[in-house]
């Protein structure tokens, strides 16, 4: 179970339900060979006690694999050989830490605006996933928005242009929805799903696009982000347009987000989430700064694991996210909660005289009135993206939810629960990141036990 806001440096921590880990372990055991080495006769192992025996085999894939989005871009082509090993592996190592960073953004998003209850009340809504890879995103969205209204039809459709992780997505959707949850796929590259689309024009009703790890990919393709650009304009001018982007948390593609948000906005949209206005970003006026939105994460006992494997900390996870809405919806979301000022967490710069990052810092907030600063009260530590409000006995305004600890004795759990990252209060608005290509934007710490130095961060790899 979680501690309690007063005894915990970071406070509401992003818990992964049982469903989806379930779900990730069910996932893998269908798709994956059988371990070499197993306790027990495979019959009589649980999904998550196979998955548990799976990562010693996939060890040296997994290092590869993450090695390789660290790198340079031509690393990756030994996965695009083997795409069903590149998809169980990505799986493996990376889909869980993206739903989590999806789910903290929906938390946030429904805390401050209730669009997931509202969105909910629909007959029906369309979910779009562009470049789906695992489908980590439309996964959480469409659980989320199940919990909150069961009877919501939900109509699913996955872009990408590899059959393998079309596979391993379409299986992660029914075990979570039901069989019976229709999903259409289109294997196709980006540009022609795109172009198709726009010859026949927007659907009505609401849809809510899916953007995750795609930009960066495709950013350097003048012709298919012109393209994405029209379609995202077409269908807002149907209306009741929802659109999640996630990106990596680190400087370079992390303010080729932010531009994106400026093209957005000018197109029309309205920004949710992490911002406090639809304005003009006053973070892109300074080269040197970048925002993203951090979580803590309280993973779940075998991607501590994986963690350990590959010499990572993901205690605290980062993303560039946003959360944009046409805007008839944020009428509709105005009228039924309506909003105050906020300030919103940006950043943690260090005291000109200050020396210690855990005390010597001041909060840097963005508002309606543009980016101030204010002294960090005692109380939990807030994280980049959550709203900024003055320490008291109950929870932050704005923060994730910290939903009880789940019962588990799966293999890979010890006695002790996860501890805090180490200098879990940070200076600056942080040192540069590095990207785990399609699914990246962690904020991670090293082990100790490792003396090897990652390579300089280089732009996410297209698969």
């Amino acid at each position: 179970m979680p501690k309690k806001p007063d005894q915990n440096p970071i406070w509401g921590q992003v818990h992964i339900p049982r469903r989806y880990y379930s779900n990730w372990a069910a996932t893998l055991s269908k798709f994956a060979r059988a371990p070499r080495h197993l306790p027990r006769p495979k019959a009589e192992l649980s999904d998550l006690e196979l998955v548990a025996a799976l990562i010693p085999d996939l060890r040296a894939d997994l290092v590869q694999l993450w090695e390789a989005f660290t790198t340079e871009r031509a690393e990756v082509a030994r996965y695009l050989m083997d795409p069903k090993k590149e998809a169980l592996v990505y799986l493996l190592g990376f889909h869980l830490a993206n739903q989590a960073r999806t789910l903290g953004v929906l938390e946030r998003v429904e805390n401050r605006s209730g669009l997931l209850s509202f969105l909910a009340e629909a007959d029906s809504l369309r979910l779009v996933d562009l470049g789906a890879g695992t489908a980590a995103l439309s996964q959480i969205t469409a659980g989320e928005l199940l919990q909150q209204r069961s009877q919501l039809a939900l109509a699913i459709e996955l872009v990408d242009k590899n059959q393998a992780f079309l596979d391993v997505a379409i299986h992660g959707h029914k075990g979570l929805l039901g069989e019976e949850q229709e999903i259409v796929t289109r294997r196709q590259k980006l540009d022609e799903y795109l172009s198709r689309e726009l010859t026949q024009g927007p659907i009505a009703g609401p849809v809510w696009y899916q953007l995750g790890y795609v930009w960066n990919e495709i950013v350097a393709n003048p012709r298919t982000t012109q393209l994405l650009l029209r379609y995202l304009a077409a269908g807002l001018q149907q209306g009741r347009r929802i659109i999640t982007l996630v990106e990596p948390a680190n400087q370079d593609l992390a303010r080729g987000a932010m531009e994106l948000r400026e093209e957005l906005l000018q197109m029309g949209y309205r920004v949710l989430y992490p911002c406090p206005h639809s304005e003009s970003c006053p973070m892109l006026e300074r080269s040197r700064d970048w925002c993203y939105s951090e979580f803590a994460w309280e993973r779940p006992p075998l991607m501590r694991t994986i963690d350990r494997l590959l010499e990572i900390d993901r205690q605290r996870i980062g993303c560039s996210a946003y959360l944009f809405v046409s805007p008839d919806l944020e009428q509709n979301l105005l009228v039924r909660r309506p909003g105050t000022s906020q300030e919103i967490v940006v950043g943690r710069p260090l005291l000109p005289r200050g020396r210690d990052p855990r005390r010597d810092f001041d909060y840097l907030l963005c508002s309606p009135d543009g980016l101030g600063k204010k002294k960090p009260e005692s109380g939990p530590e807030l994280l980049r993206g959550q709203t900024w409000s003055k320490p008291t006995t109950g929870a932050r305004k704005g923060s994730t939810s910290s939903a009880k600890q789940e019962p588990s004795s799966e293999p890979g759990e010890g006695k002790q629960g996860p501890t805090q990252a180490k200098g879990s209060r940070q200076a600056k608005s942080h040192p540069k990141t590095q990207s785990t290509g399609k699914g990246s934007g962690q904020t991670q710490t090293r082990s100790k036990s490792s003396k090897q130095k990652r390579p300089k961060q280089k732009p996410s790899p297209s698969r």
